[in-house]
């Protein structure tokens, strides 16, 4: 018996589509499958489909043409393209990935933190002139990272870099009482949470609230020490003057792995500075095997009429 419902599915990476697509089919025969690698193809099946299974670069406009939608699973964290349409109606359940992407982008995060304190990239260029110079190197311990955004990636980052010996200071809009976060502080406290920061990490959501959130007047409060880290969203960010503060010294440095436009057009200006370290936004991989796991389970759920994991709030747009 076939399922009555069908399930588009999407990725911009063409090998994922085939991976999302065999994983559901080998334990879902019943269902009907949409398989999409382009726009084009979602502009054919779109208003057939009951559920959309997506990554974030899923076109949001295109929703507006999905006729018999119920149900859409992003198959990342970051569900802007979605939560920020006014096209998306407030019957359709919207749910995100929560629980997976924390571990793996907590490697990212130290791993870039010790490249800085370890003065990775002097190493590696004197290798290649061979060139034996001792140098004295930084120690992650004696630095405090923090926080922006204690969801369930900004948790697991500031719960590894602790175990790293470091001080952990948050920034968010909840109080969540984490121990291994030595103080939290509300959005009106950015100023001294900021100005604390050896290394700031964003991992806040972008929404309507969010966009443009870390600008020239914040910059100004940061340490000139201090680094920038971003593994959420580029619009978070006021590139413009962030080129500013990196070009003028305001701040030590970035790490980037996310931007406004991607791919990062290859004449931005942030490629030609030595303070910046760039990324092709792969801090937090949707690995099919994980999320189509997921998928399967909140189907279930769906479909048995019970509330769904990672359902993201319409208003709050996360």
């Amino acid at each position: 018996m076939k399922s009555k419902y069908k399930v588009l599915i999407y990725n911009h990476i063409p090998e994922y589509v085939d991976r999302y697509e065999r994983l559901v089919r080998e334990v879902r025969q019943d269902l009907q499958l949409l398989v999409c690698k382009n726009r084009d193809q979602i502009e054919t099946f779109i208003d057939e489909a009951d559920i959309i299974f997506s990554a974030h670069t899923f076109p949001g406009e295109l929703v507006a043409k999905a006729r018999n939608l119920k149900w859409i699973q992003s198959t990342s964290a970051g569900v802007e393209n979605f939560a920020r349409s006014n096209l998306l109606p407030p019957n359709v359940v919207l749910t995100k990935i929560r629980g997976v992407f924390g571990p793996i982008m907590s490697e990212y995060v130290v791993g870039y933190i010790l490249a800085i304190t370890q003065s990775m990239k002097k190493t590696f260029l004197n290798k290649e002139r061979k060139r034996w110079e001792p140098f004295l190197v930084d120690s992650i311990r004696s630095k405090t990272v923090g926080v922006m955004g204690l969801g369930s990636v900004g948790a697991h980052i500031a719960y590894q870099v602790h175990l790293m010996g470091t001080v952990v200071i948050g920034l968010d809009e909840q109080e969540k009482r984490l121990p291994y976060v030595s103080k939290e502080y509300s959005p009106t406290e950015i100023e001294e949470f900021l100005g604390r920061s050896d290394f700031v990490v964003v991992t806040v959501p972008l929404t309507d609230a969010n966009e443009g959130v870390l600008g020239e007047r914040e910059f100004a409060m940061m340490k000139e020490s201090a680094y920038l880290i971003n593994v959420s969203r580029g619009p978070l960010v006021q590139e413009d003057a962030l080129l500013k503060a990196l070009k003028q010294g305001s701040i030590a440095g970035a790490v980037l792995d996310v931007f406004h436009e991607e791919p990062l057009p290859r004449d931005h200006p942030l490629w030609d500075l030595d303070n910046v370290i760039i990324t092709p936004h792969i801090s937090g991989p949707s690995i099919p095997e994980d999320i189509a796991k997921i998928f399967i389970e909140n189907l279930e759920r769906f479909e048995e009429g019970k509330k769904l994991e990672g359902v993201v709030d319409h208003e709050k747009e996360y």
